[in-house]
């Protein structure tokens, strides 16, 4: 019995073709694909970049709240706003679209520093603006001081002037006919004088009160002076009729006295 070879024993395998190979690395490239997750995903890279700073940023103190504003960023979606208070640590305290935030979580008289970051829609945000301070102010200024009606020259009307209240910005003139009112606001200034030209009657008493107002809105208690009426005239009499002017009676001049001789 004739046994076969170790030779013949051996098998051959065929060498794929180059479409076969190709083929091959198709399939490899496929199972990696489905491996990594769906054919031809690939990460989404971050697209855009940040919106520019906020500029110019500013604080305003009012009586019920701290307002901030800044210049708009372009690429901004929205702003985010920090505040710190005193020196402590900035948190983020709002978000808006608009270049404008309104603080009513504020303690009056603390002082209160703000900054603002703009996002863009990719969600990249920019570098911190610059810092703005404010403090919600409820104090009241001064009263203005040596409130008068004084003389002048200047045009018709009643002329007001009075000393500069403290932490004043503006002055709220108000007028009436009596000292327990009712009052009538008449006007306002940014000086420490005024004029009323529309008393109805100058030849009535009038009280004026003046308040101080301070860049919060806040007022302060009344200055008050009064006016007292315009003195009337008399009324001026028209000349009646012209008579001429009437002639001295005229003397008889004495006859002459003849004497005798």
């Amino acid at each position: 019995m004739s046994h076969p070879s170790r030779r013949s024993r051996l098998r051959t395998f065929a060498v794929p073709s180059a479409a076969a190979a190709a083929v091959l690395a198709a399939g490899l490239g496929l199972g990696a694909a489905l491996d990594s997750g769906p054919a031809g995903a690939t990460a989404a890279p971050a697209s855009g970049s940040a919106p520019k700073v906020p500029e110019k940023p500013r604080a305003v103190s009012g009586t019920n709240a701290n307002t901030v504003t800044w210049t708009a960023s372009s690429g901004a979606r929205k702003y985010d706003v920090y505040r710190a208070e005193g020196d402590g640590a900035f948190t983020r305290v709002g978000s808006v679209t608009a270049p404008k935030y309104t603080d009513g979580r504020v303690v009056p008289d603390v002082p209160y520093t703000y900054k603002v970051k703009a996002v863009g829609s990719a969600g990249k945000a920019s570098p911190y603006s610059a810092a703005a301070r404010a403090a919600r102010d409820t104090i009241a200024p001064l009263p203005p001081a040596n409130l008068a009606v004084v003389p002048s020259d200047d045009g018709p009307g009643t002329a007001l002037a009075w000393r500069d209240g403290t932490d004043a910005v503006a002055y709220t003139v108000y007028r009436s006919t009596s000292p327990q009112g009712p009052l009538k606001k008449i006007g306002t200034s940014t000086t420490t004088s005024f004029r009323d030209t529309g008393a109805p009657a100058p030849d009535r008493p009038y009280v004026y009160w003046v308040k101080a107002v301070d860049a919060a809105g806040n007022a302060s208690e009344a200055a008050t002076t009064s006016r007292p009426p315009e003195p009337t005239r008399p009324p001026t009499q028209s000349p009646g009729p012209t008579q001429p002017p009437t002639s001295p009676p005229t003397t008889p001049a004495p006859s002459p006295t003849f004497g005798d001789g």
